[in-house]
C-alpha cells in the first residue's frame, strides 16, 4: 500500500502501465467538477468512479480486499478515516465470499492501523492490502475519487 498526497507524485513514479493512466488522468482532470458516478478512462483497465457521501460509523464500515484490481483513493474535499491490514495477519477472517463481479471479499478482525485522508491524499490498494475506507471523521460531506486499476 502507498499513501501519499497527489502534489508529491506523478505517473513517472510508477512502472504499471494502468497506474500511469490513472495519474496521467488525475493530473489533467478536475476530479471534483466531474460528476457522481462511473467514467471509463481505458476500457477495463482503468475505471473512476466519483463518490459523494457521508461517512460511516467504525462499526458500519466493512474491511474488504481485491483480488484484480488494484484500488487508488483520493479524497476530494473532506477527511476520512482509512483503516488497513495486511491479508495474511492472522484473526483477519473472510466474513463474505469472493464476489467476481464486484472483485471483492468482506473481512473482519483487527486492523494493523489506521490513517485521516485529507484533500489530496490518497492510498494506492494492492491485493495483500484488506482497507476499511469511508469512516467518519467530523460529519460532513466526503468528496472522493476512487480508480479501479487492473492488474496486468
Amino acid at each position: 500500500m502507498i499513501i501519499g498526497n497527489l502534489r508529491d507524485f506523478s505517473s513517472k513514479d510508477f512502472k504499471d502501465k494502468n497506474i500511469q493512466t490513472a495519474f496521467t488522468y488525475l493530473k489533467s482532470h478536475d476530479l471534483l467538477a466531474l460528476p457522481v458516478g462511473k467514467t471509463v478512462i481505458d476500457g477495463d483497465k482503468v475505471i473512476l468512479n466519483r463518490q459523494s457521501y457521508l461517512g460511516k460509523t467504525e462499526q458500519d464500515a466493512k474491511i474488504e480486499g481485491h483480488a484484480h484490481h488494484l484500488d487508488l483513493q483520493i479524497v476530494l474535499k473532506g477527511v476520512e478515516r482509512f483503516g488497513y491490514v495486511n491479508k495474511e495477519r492472522s484473526g483477519v477472517k473472510e466474513t463474505t465470499p469472493y464476489d467476481p463481479l464486484k472483485d471483492r471479499t468482506n473481512y473482519e478482525g483487527a486492523l494493523d492501523g489506521e490513517i485521516d485522508l485529507h484533500e489530496g491524499d490518497f492510498a494506492l490498494v494492492y491485493p495483500e492490502d484488506l482497507h476499511k475506507a469511508c469512516v467518519d471523521v467530523n460529519g460532513q460531506t466526503i468528496e472522493k475519487a476512487v480508480f479501479k486499476i487492473a492488474i496486468d
